[in-house]
């Protein structure tokens, strides 16, 4: 079979992070035996030169994982590039041939999710993505299935969010397991995240008609003192090192501060959190407001390579327990104790990690499943 993989903004944001979102997906369905076509779409007013020297760094960065040569690019309205053959890509009517779309874009251009006989919506930012449907932020096109990461489609209750009509099926973030092995770290390591930090536009709407800042910076206010009672090292991979006042306060608090373009490169991204000895992070609010059930894709990786995560709980799950290889906390006080465990039980919650991981977040299983649900 072959698979399209919408990637978004992996052309001009090659970064690690970033795109071991979609890699995992793209080795996981390689993994199944499956070809893949690496799909983005060129902004409006990127000049030819310089979509050229964007597309020769995200062909450097997929080089290891042999998907350089994988690449198709549409423009903004779902056109072919009239460079394609010079840019050495594959061609856009050979990216729309292939059996199955994969879309993690929230805004791939109508034409093209239309040329497809069957397409997969993946929501990887639940509720989020459904407030900024309400914004009118995107206009996403008709696909024949929607995924969601999310479990809140497996909750009781009602969503708390406008779900847009749609069937939306539940599907763990996927993990390339053999990408991600379990790997042992130095005992003094520190409990690792690498997140964004200051955030434009991740203001949200609540109930009453006010907004609230949905950004990292915001989710991790009330959790700044941790460091200076944990037991273990923590450390924020963060890209803030213009802003030296916000680096003073938060090392001032106890937190280690790595710098997140050290680890633009993939490699360097798996490289750190294999080197970390878990994860420590928050979510951001609309995620716990709203009661998503979100994994972030990034704690994936971590329990794939046996680490434990103390991470904030954004719903119920029944996948993923709150005491046990994860550690889910809801106030300052759970997180604190949660870092006890963990420091006082370390083989048996990274053990935990790993096994969590091989059972439910392995990309040939969960892979496998969402094609059988859309074909």
């Amino acid at each position: 079979m072959r698979i399209c993989l919408s990637a978004p903004n992996t052309l001009g944001y090659p970064d690690g992070g970033h795109l071991w979102v979609f890699l995992n997906w793209a080795l996981g369905f390689r993994s199944l035996g499956h070809e893949v076509v690496w799909l983005d779409v060129v902004a409006d007013g990127d000049t030819p030169r310089c979509v050229a020297e964007m597309l020769t760094t995200l062909r450097e960065r997929l080089h290891p994982f042999g998907l350089d040569q994988t690449i198709a690019l549409a423009s903004a309205t779902g056109d072919a590039l009239d460079n394609e053959r010079q840019l050495q890509l594959v061609p856009l009517a050979s990216a729309q041939s292939c059996d199955v779309l994969c879309d993690h874009r929230y805004n791939l251009p109508e034409k093209i999710v239309a040329s497809f006989r069957r397409s997969m919506m993946i929501d990887i930012d639940p509720g989020q993505f459904h407030v900024a449907l309400d914004l009118g932020t995107y206009s996403t096109a008709p696909h024949t299935h929607y995924f969601t990461i999310g479990e809140w489609t497996k909750a009781a209750h009602k969503p708390l969010f406008n779900t847009h009509g749609h069937d939306w099926i539940y599907t763990p973030p996927p993990v390339a397991l053999d990408q991600w092995p379990a790997t042992a770290c130095d005992a003094v390591a520190p409990l690792t995240t690498v997140s964004g930090w200051f955030m434009k536009n991740e203001w949200m709407p609540d109930d009453n008609g006010d907004w609230y800042d949905n950004s990292k910076r915001a989710a991790f206010q009330p959790y700044l003192d941790v460091p200076q009672q944990s037991p273990l090292p923590l450390e924020l991979c963060l890209n803030i090192f213009s802003y030296q006042p916000e680096v003073d306060l938060l090392e001032s608090k106890g937190w280690r501060i790595g710098k997140s373009p050290a680890i633009a490169h993939p490699l360097d991204y798996r490289r750190y959190i294999q080197r970390s000895r878990g994860e420590f992070s928050c979510a951001k609010p609309a995620y716990v407001r709203l009661k998503t059930g979100w994994l972030s894709d990034r704690t994936a990786c971590y329990l794939a390579s046996g680490k434990p995560v103390v991470i904030q709980k954004t719903g119920e799950s029944d996948i993923f327990p709150d005491s046990h290889g994860t550690l889910r906390f809801t106030t300052p006080a759970e997180a604190l104790a949660m870092l006890q465990q963990v420091h006082d039980h370390y083989p048996d919650h990274a053990q935990a990690a790993r096994q969590l991981a091989e059972d439910h977040l392995d990309a040939k299983k969960v892979l496998k499943l969402a094609l059988e649900r859309t074909m």
